[in-house]
């Protein structure tokens, strides 16, 4: 039995040992550093408004900043430039969206909105070491501005009308968790003879980014006590082996013949101290166990069990004489 309870124990050790083991190990890894990443941030947008109409101008398009007349505007060219320079270059998962909002809204009632429209004009997905963006994207100029015509002559209105060209940018890198979001902006009036264009401003920002790096940081106490905890576990599961062999071997025949019998007939069976029968009966030898349980059912008597020594027990039925059965170590492991 206390052997029993010492592999018992010895198991409870080594899934504890090994839980410990499996969180250190775990914990040496998971360290977060936050560290500062210094960058440079540039964007900026510029435009080209084409015309329809070269008489006057004599040129095919003209340069951001002007005023333009609508009725010859034929389309508008625009060109975004975003780049981010981090001190730590690194793999960037960058997803770009170019998109053209119609609004047509009442000035005159708080700028309430009277119709909208959403497209997407572009998007793209791409992944790569340093964030240089240049993107050109040409703008259909007539046909918003028909489309806003014809909504205010269908229902006689008369209110304003932008469109809103949004270029978004979000850009992360897992390995020094860094997440940015964009957003650059060109307002272009619809509905009117002679429009302004106007544009977000250009970004430059000189700063750092703080943030946290996943990078293979090792907390040394915290590995050292997972190595150790592996070790006692490998230890205890030797021990534990080495328990359970050395029991095994010294389980003989003898034992296990005496254990089975115990185990089989433990109902038949009364164990009690030697000096517990009278010792002046007459011994009737029994040659098994068997014929013991044949005298046994005759009789209908219990069956008595004494451990005489760590060598020898004795199976006895006790009537008007005793009938013996005994069991020696010497006899069954020869």
């Amino acid at each position: 039995m206390k052997k029993n309870k010492r592999e018992i124990t010895l198991v409870i050790l080594i899934i504890f040992f090994a839980i410990g083991c499996v969180y250190f190990y775990k914990e040496s890894k998971s360290i977060t550093t936050i560290n500062e990443i210094k960058y440079e941030e540039k964007g900026n947008i510029d435009y080209k408004v084409y015309l329809t109409d070269k008489k006057y101008y004599n040129r095919d398009y003209l340069n951001s900043g002007m005023q333009y007349i609508s009725s010859i505007i034929d389309y508008i060219e625009l060109n975004y430039r975003y780049s981010v320079d981090y001190e730590k270059s690194d793999n960037y998962d960058i997803n770009k969206k170019v998109s053209a909002d119609v609004k047509i809204v009442d000035r005159d009632n708080n700028d309430k909105i009277i119709y909208t429209k959403n497209e997407t004009i572009k998007e793209e997905k791409i992944s790569s070491d340093k964030i240089d963006l240049n993107d050109t994207i040409k703008i259909d100029y007539k046909k918003y501005n028909n489309l806003a015509n014809e909504f205010k002559t269908s229902y006689g209105i008369t209110a304003s009308c932008d469109l809103v060209i949004n270029y978004s940018i979000e850009y992360n890198n897992e390995s020094n968790e860094i997440r940015q979001n964009k957003l650059m902006t060109v307002v272009i009036p619809l509905s009117q003879q002679m429009i302004n264009i106007t544009k977000s401003n250009d970004i430059y920002n000189n700063s750092s980014y703080v943030g946290s790096t996943t990078e293979s940081t090792i907390n040394k106490v915290m590995f050292v006590l997972s190595i150790v905890l592996l070790i006692i576990t490998i230890i205890a599961i030797f021990v534990l082996i080495s328990e359970i062999s050395s029991r095994k071997k010294k389980e003989s025949k003898y034992d296990n013949h005496i254990r089975k019998i115990l185990k089989e007939y433990d109902s038949y069976i009364t164990e009690a101290k030697q000096d517990a029968y009278d010792l002046n009966k007459s011994i009737i030898k029994i040659g098994s166990f068997k014929e013991l349980l044949d005298v046994r059912n005759t009789l209908e008597k219990a069956i008595v069990y004494v451990k005489v020594d760590e060598n020898t027990s004795k199976f006895m039925i006790i009537d008007n004489e005793i009938y013996e059965y005994k069991v020696t170590r010497e006899e069954l492991d020869k």
